[in-house]
């Protein structure tokens, strides 16, 4: 049993260290627009890949590697890619002093399922009439914070399903099979796509959201 055992650990533990070439696009949290030159740096070995125009990267990495991303204006991402996929889709907000830390949960997605991954804001800053009754408190750097942190955060909900669907590696596999894509014609495709088809970020069908992906590169053709 032993010769058996032995063997298949070792397979599965070199796979485990296989390096990998990971991709994929960032893009601004609130316009969903790529952004250009951020900066990727693997922790383990300072191996680093830039953005291109339309916020795609490409850089390799093993999975037990951390990927940091940064730029001048947002907020740097620590991305542990142990219970990532192959391709990413990295979102930046702006670069603001969080109130207190958030926690946020989520499921990975199965083919053909969407999983619920709202988020909940720490506490809900003051509405806008309150101001008259009290000015300088709403005019306050504490209150201008907590309200882009509902911004970032109610963005993020309505947008869930879109960013759950583009990200799924098999809609990547069904649309370069079904137009004969490259990978880099593929993330390009999915580029302009984003900033095109703004108004379907916010779909919860993920039928309508393959349904314009199908449309937008078949008009490519």
């Amino acid at each position: 049993m032993k010769r058996f055992i032995i063997p298949l650990l070792c397979c599965l533990l070199n796979a485990s260290l296989a390096q990998k070439n990971y991709q994929g696009i960032v893009v601004d949290s609130v316009t969903m627009q790529g952004i250009p030159l951020v900066h990727v740096t693997n922790k383990r070995n300072q191996a680093t890949a830039t953005t291109n125009e339309n916020g795609i990267f490409k850089i390799k990495a093993f999975a037990a590697d951390t990927l940091v991303f940064s730029s001048v204006g947002y907020q740097t991402i620590v991305l542990p890619l142990q219970y990532e996929e192959d391709v990413l889709f990295i979102r930046l907000r702006e670069s603001f002093q969080l109130l207190q830390e958030l926690t946020i949960k989520s499921t990975r997605l199965y083919p053909g399922k969407i999983e619920d991954r709202t988020r909940e804001a720490p506490r809900k800053p003051m509405e806008p009439f309150q101001a008259a009754q009290s000015p300088f408190t709403y005019f306050s750097k504490t209150e201008r914070e907590k309200r882009k942190i509902f911004r970032y955060i109610e963005e993020s909900n309505k947008t869930q399903v879109f960013v759950q669907v583009i990200t799924n590696p098999e809609v990547k596999k069904i649309l370069m099979d079904a137009y004969e894509l490259t990978e880099d014609e593929y993330y390009d495709g999915l580029a302009k796509f984003n900033f095109t088809y703004k108004d379907m970020q916010y779909a919860t069908n993920p039928d309508d959201i393959m349904e314009a992906l199908h449309g937008f590169f078949q008009m490519g053709r």
